[in-house]
């Protein structure tokens, strides 16, 4: 099966991120608090929110990066598999996609797909950073999603624009 997976860009920015900007601002917020012994009730207060808040953006994103993992999809002829995470994937066969269960858009350069599970909805976007792009793209024109979701091709323009032509050159 081939695979369309998050660029390593993307990967770096958000891990530089995180190292960058929340860890420290979780460690000075850390230590406001733990030294900052003679501030008013009121800036102890802030400095606890800021723990918080930025200790629980830390969290979140190890959790979700390291535990969970980023989403993924494999694919071949026949069926695409989405992977939320780790432990969560949706199976669908190309006819299937857009249906009841997935929906599929435009999102930016990308694509964004939306599944409806029972009581979540899980949305995977997949963009010209993820590695494997262009294949996947290709598999998705080849079966026939990009027409059912609306994605007009270049021959699909200039056959409307020659149809066009050709009925305003219509003599009554």
């Amino acid at each position: 099966m081939k695979k369309c997976v998050i660029g390593l860009l993307p990967k770096i920015i958000a891990f530089l991120v995180i190292i960058g900007f929340f860890l420290p601002l979780t460690l000075l917020f850390l230590w406001l608090f733990l030294y900052d012994t003679q501030a008013a009730p009121d800036l102890r207060q802030t400095y606890l929110l800021g723990i918080l808040l930025f200790g629980g953006f830390l969290l979140f994103a190890a959790y979700r990066t390291l535990y969970l993992g980023l989403v993924w999809v494999e694919y071949d002829e026949e069926t695409v598999i989405f992977h939320y995470s780790r432990t969560e994937e949706y199976t669908f066969r190309w006819e299937d996609i857009p249906g009841k269960a997935i929906q599929a858009g435009v999102n930016g350069r990308g694509y964004i797909f939306c599944i409806e599970g029972d009581y979540k909805d899980r949305q995977i976007p997949l963009n010209h950073a993820s590695s494997g792009f262009r294949e996947f793209e290709k598999m998705l024109e080849t079966k026939g999603v990009l027409r059912r979701i609306g994605v007009l091709r270049k021959e699909d323009y200039c056959a409307a624009y020659q149809k066009m032509w050709e009925g305003m050159n219509k003599k009554p």
